[in-house]
């Protein structure tokens, strides 16, 4: 196959297998047409979705006796979308495989019905050219609606070649584009974050000679990139590269014990020895020698530093000018309280005020907070100029992709080789990967669930023993009530760090036997404080310890004790860190080491995100 041929084939080949399986049955005098799914309510392939409708799942004609097209056109449906989650068009084909394995009915006494978008297809299922329902092109971001139907045809001579008949199908889906478009498009993909498609109403950009801001109640400049959700905030006018910040908190800690010198600080610590690790090949993504301008300022309307005090290093925070420019400079589209980087929580700037620090509060105004307070950490990031976004339109369910992401394999994929922040289906609820320790992947649940919600962490005030906790007890409850297939999953019996951190502590403290400048949480020597359990809690320092879910709307518990007094560190509904007479209740988030043996299924059809989260399984 020479170069030209090549560029002939599909850049994308893939297929949606047993989407849902179509059962038709006719049994005895009854002549019963039964059509049933599989639940399985999205399959990603690609940037291509099949959905199914809520009520696609099982679908029951009684009375198939043959009838005319009309009468079977009136008949319940099965309904399904294809969407296109790209920017790019999709040559798809859509087939109906047979998997009958006996009795089958013939295809010949069998009509279909396909309406798609409102237009309607009525055939014998005989006449289909190599089971081909329908095929075509789906433009970029683009939806096309199916409904489909089966009878037996009207003229049928005789009902007992029917009789005891079925017939048995799934659904596949084969999707390609040309690789010229794809390349064409890619080369075009640079500046996508900034195309004016991508701004609305609510949403403008702002240029202040130096870099170009994303200004606004922008909803179109989500990135989902290393497990984690960002947002755009800035292209850099000279070098093209582009910063963002995490969509919401990812730990929440004390920014130092005291006043001193910005940079030399726990926050610090915590990007470069805790969080940069977590993101995929970074060196190939993140401008790596990037400078953060930490000038000092506290005017309530600041203004660009001047680069009097600056940081040089991967992953920083946004100053307290870029936070305000967001929303100050999009004239009248946004105030503090609606911007897009207002999450609701109190989170750190890397801009120093007087001997404080400033801030953003949970009203999404600019603050000031005492460095030893603990509030939520966001970190920044630079791309570079040549990262190409793939696939996606920034909104928060179908976020830009970058190229070259990890690949997603089921079967054969350890979970722990997988990316800390990734979303993971266990026992029918999400789940968030923290970290890998020996070899078991950490995961942290999303939600609350409603047997654990607003629980004492000891029926006892100021009891901190968390072997005797009333917490422990119902940690352990949840876990003996698992299916037997999920508790399969879980190590069992592990050991959980208890040291204490009181305000303006290393976060460190809570794993390690003491904070150290230049050793990871992972590596550090670890507290002699320890207990035994087959799950625990999240601890102060650790990812997700801050904002689990998307939004944060309840207090919930840690694991770590508070050393100033006999209580216990909880994460504040507000994005701090404060501290809980144990008897007080507060939410539960149960965490838990996962086997190291466990892999994506072979059933995967997720791809770590929110929407499509890994179905995972024990290696066989």
């Amino acid at each position: 196959m020479n170069k030209k041929q090549k560029r002939q084939v599909a850049k994308i080949s893939v297929f949606i297998t047993s989407v849902f399986v179509i059962f038709l049955s006719v049994t005895y005098a009854f002549i019963n047409l039964t059509i049933t799914g599989t639940r399985r309510q999205v399959i990603t392939a690609g940037n291509l979705d099949l959905i199914l409708t809520e009520d696609a799942n099982n679908l029951t004609i009684t009375n198939a006796l043959p009838m005319y097209d009309e009468v079977g056109m009136l008949q319940d449906a099965f309904t399904f979308r294809l969407v296109n989650r790209s920017d790019l068009n999709i040559n798809y084909i859509l087939r109906l495989v047979d998997v009958t394995t006996e009795n089958k009915l013939s295809l010949t006494d069998v009509k279909y019905g396909l309406t798609k978008d409102g237009n309607h297809t009525i055939d014998l299922l005989s006449n289909l050219q190599e089971n081909v329902v329908d095929s075509g092109t789906i433009a970029g971001n683009a939806t096309i609606e199916y409904a489909l139907r089966l009878w037996i045809r009207e003229n049928l001579e005789d009902n007992a070649l029917i009789q005891d008949k079925s017939l048995n199908y799934k659904i596949e889906i084969e999707a390609t584009q040309n690789i010229d478009e794809v390349e064409e498009n890619l080369t075009e993909a640079k500046d996508v974050f900034f195309a004016n498609r991508y701004l609305d109403d609510t949403c403008t950009t702002y240029d202040d000679g130096v870099d170009t801001f994303l200004v606004g109640q922008c909803q179109n400049n989500y990135v989902w990139y290393s497990g984690k959700l960002w947002r755009v905030v800035l292209k850099n006018n000279e070098t093209g590269a582009v910063k963002m910040v995490t969509d919401n908190g990812i730990t929440v800690i004390s920014y130092n014990m005291e006043y001193g010198v910005v940079g030399n600080d726990y926050v610090k610590q915590w990007l470069t020895q805790d969080f940069l690790p977590t993101l995929y090949h970074y060196e190939n993504y993140l401008v790596t020698d990037s400078v953060w301008d930490s000038s000092a300022d506290s005017s309530t309307t600041p203004s660009r530093p001047a680069g009097s005090s600056t940081i040089s290093q991967t992953v920083g925070l946004l100053n307290a000018y870029e936070y305000y420019t967001t929303y100050a400079a999009s004239n009248g589209k946004a105030t503090a309280e609606n911007g897009y980087l207002n999450r609701g929580i109190y989170w750190w700037l890397l801009t120093p005020s007087g001997m404080q620090n400033r801030a953003v509060n949970n009203a999404g105004a600019l603050s000031t907070a005492a460095v030893t307070s603990p509030l939520s950490v966001r970190p920044s990031i630079n791309l570079k100029a040549n990262i190409q976004v793939l696939s996606g339109n920034g909104t928060i369910t179908q976020p830009f992709r970058l190229e070259g992401e990890q690949e997603v394999a089921g079967g054969t994929t350890l979970l722990s080789t997988r990316t800390s922040g990734e979303f993971v289906q266990l026992n029918q609820e999400l789940y968030r990967i923290v970290s890998v320790e020996n070899g078991l992947t950490k995961v942290v649940s999303v939600d609350t669930l409603t047997s654990l919600a607003n629980k004492p962490f000891h029926t006892t005030s100021g009891v901190l023993l968390f072997e005797s906790a009333q917490i422990k007890l119902d940690l352990e409850d949840y876990y003996q009530g698992l299916a037997s297939d999920t508790k399969n999953l879980i190590q069992p019996n592990t050991t959980w760090y208890l040291g204490t951190v009181s305000d303006g502590n290393s976060y460190k403290a809570s794993i390690c036997n003491r904070a150290s400048d230049d050793v990871t949480t992972s590596t550090c020597e670890k507290t002699t404080k320890i207990a035994t359990a087959s799950i625990g809690l999240p601890r102060v320092g650790e990812m997700f310890t801050s904002s689990i879910t998307r939004n944060t709307k309840s207090n919930f518990w840690t694991l770590t004790p508070n050393a100033s007094t006999p209580t216990v560190r909880f994460v504040s509904s507000d994005g701090s860190l404060k501290f809980l007479n144990t008897a007080s209740p507060a939410d539960i988030h149960p965490s838990m080491y996962l086997k190291s043996n466990v892999v994506l299924a072979s059933t995967n059809t997720g791809d770590g995100t929110y929407e499509h989260p890994f179905e995972i399984a024990l290696s066989e």
